[in-house]
């Protein structure tokens, strides 16, 4: 009888940009929309700027909509993306996680 050695190693796995197991993939979800919150309304549109450009990269026919409103000092930017298909929308939302 022969005997083999086997020799492990451990491996770790960085992975950015991935789905978790049994993630749901709806056909037509192609709408993504987010708060974004603070006291300086010139900051938040920066941030809604980028959030754009990154849609824009993905999407060129990526329809961008936001609502700004303002209380008690507090601004709040409501902003909607619709993209052509429900990948692009995916695309979008791997590069929003941290």
């Amino acid at each position: 009888m022969t005997s083999t050695i086997m020799n492990t190693t451990d491996i770790e796995v960085v992975a950015d940009h991935c789905l978790e197991i049994g993630e749901v993939i709806l056909p037509g979800d192609t709408h993504y929309e987010c708060l974004l919150a603070g006291k300086k309304e010139s900051e938040l549109n920066d941030d809604f700027n980028r959030l754009e450009q990154r849609a824009r990269d993905i999407s060129k026919t990526c329809k961008v909509n936001k609502v700004v409103s303002q209380d008690d000092g507090r601004v709040t930017i409501n902003a909607m993306f619709d993209f052509d298909c429900t990948v692009e929308k995916m695309i979008f939302e791997l590069y929003l996680r941290p």
